[in-house]
């Protein structure tokens, strides 16, 4: 490894915090994509619920509209017979309405209208007290009424409440017979169903999975008026489909499902949660790696017990300063400092005595040199600086330095005593144009020294 790659190595938190840092991407990143997949596949079954839910629901309208039309297309027939014989009387109508009834319990009554005049109904006897009411003056049939007088189609209007009692849906189609002007208004025919009975048998009633409201509405636009069903369902997002019916009568089938709508945001919380167990250990798992590798690094390329640069490291830079300085033309202080009498230390205290002393000898020495030097243990009690220097006052600068850092006792735990050091310098290039004979010479200087001390 180079030098700058050291150098741009965080220190022990801000690696740590980087750990942290990414586990928490990790985390996040994992647990986002988790919430996405589970909002996702919560709204994917909830559009699903949607669409079961439109299919029911059109099978339902299909059932009404069926269940209209076959009746009102009764009246086609009574159109075409009284146009046909305009001038029969009650027992003639009777017997051919009754062909058509059948005892229907859908069908609630036929009448025959002459102008806008009920003139004949059956069956007569739960519906004889219409007969001769004017349907003009009945104000919410009137308009159903005029509309038939000039439409050669049924005109359906309803729920209206009958003349005769009771309550139904009522499809009129006007009679025009040929006269003399050729096809003339003469009347209407009309059949009245019971909407509840249509409902019961779309199977909306008791249907086991939807709950349904019917209403009508006027016109496009216009606020639906409730024809059956509970209106409440409507503040609910409930399916909406249009049944168009004869005359331009529009209803509308609104649909929910019985207990309201599933949100399923039990799933998205579901597949959130394990995203966040499966995010959670992937984030341990990086800060655990990183943590891991920094560790590693440590081991590689630092003393355990100083926590100095070891030897590897200590060249490394080396080499990186050395080619520096060929660029650049400055000079490198190289220093080596050995312990005196160390292994008096470790045989009269013990060796944790001893560690104590490296540990401290190394924590001066580390506060002692500049940012831009390094202090490194070679192995034993032996170290190294590498400090760059612009003047020889430098190596002698250096050299103070590191000689203070003996000058006070050092607490050995079992004992405070005074230690001291011999310290060979030399000046990369001016002592040699090869890094490692520069080292050699300072190496030679320190044990000149250590030979004069002794």
């Amino acid at each position: 490894m180079l030098l700058d790659d050291h150098l741009a190595q965080p220190n022990n938190r801000q690696r740590k915090t980087k750990a942290i840092l990414a586990g928490i991407v990790v985390f996040s990143g994992i647990s986002a994509l988790f919430l996405m997949a589970g909002v996702s596949q919560a709204a994917r079954l909830a559009q699903y619920e949607r669409g079961r839910v439109l299919l029911e629901s059109s099978t339902i309208r299909v059932a009404i509209e069926g269940n209209l039309n076959e009746r009102i297309s009764l009246e086609r027939g009574i159109v075409a017979y009284v146009a046909a014989n305009p001038d029969l009387d009650a027992g003639a109508y009777a017997a051919f309405v009754d062909v058509l009834h059948m005892n229907d319990p859908v069908i609630m009554n036929f009448a025959l209208v002459e102008g806008t005049t009920i003139k004949y109904v059956h069956p007569y006897e739960a519906n004889k007290a219409a007969i001769g009411k004017d349907l003009a003056m009945v104000p919410d049939q009137v308009q159903a009424v005029r509309q038939a007088m000039t439409s050669r189609e049924p005109v359906v209007s309803g729920p209206h409440a009958l003349v005769q009692g009771g309550t139904g849906v009522v499809s009129r189609m006007g009679i025009f017979p040929p006269g003399p002007q050729g096809l003339e208004y003469w009347g209407q025919a009309s059949v009245v169903v019971d909407l509840n009975e249509i409902l019961r048998r779309a199977g909306a009633f008791d249907h086991p999975n939807l709950v349904f409201w019917l209403g009508s509405k006027a016109a496009t636009g216009t606020e639906p008026v409730l024809l059956s069903g509970d209106d409440t369902i409507l503040d609910d997002e409930p399916v909406i489909l249009d049944i168009n019916l004869p005359g331009g009568a529009l209803w509308s089938l609104a649909t929910i499902p019985k207990g309201g709508w599933e949100t399923f945001r039990w799933l998205a919380i579901l597949v959130s949660v394990i995203g966040m167990a499966i995010g959670g250990l992937a984030g341990f798992a990086v800060f655990s790696l990183m943590t891991t590798r920094s560790a590693l690094r440590e081991l590689a390329y630092h003393d355990q017990l100083t926590e100095l640069p070891n030897r590897s490291l200590f060249w490394d830079r080396l080499r990186v300063e050395a080619s520096r300085v060929d660029r650049d033309g400055a000079n490198i202080c190289l220093c080596m400092l050995d312990l005196n009498d160390f292994k008096a230390v470790n045989d009269d205290h013990g060796h944790d005595a001893g560690d104590r002393l490296l540990s401290g000898v190394a924590s001066r020495m580390s506060a002692a040199i500049r940012k831009s030097d390094t202090v490194a243990r070679l192995g034993g009690d032996e170290f190294a600086v590498i400090a760059p220097v612009d003047t020889p006052e430098g190596v002698d600068e250096v050299r103070a330095r590191l000689a203070a850092c003996f000058k006070e006792p050092f607490d050995l735990g079992v004992v405070t005593r005074i230690a001291s050091a011999s310290i060979g310098c030399a000046v990369y290039p001016r002592d040699g144009t090869d890094v490692e004979a520069v080292l050699a010479v300072a190496d030679r200087r320190m044990y000149q020294e250590k030979h004069t001390a002794s």
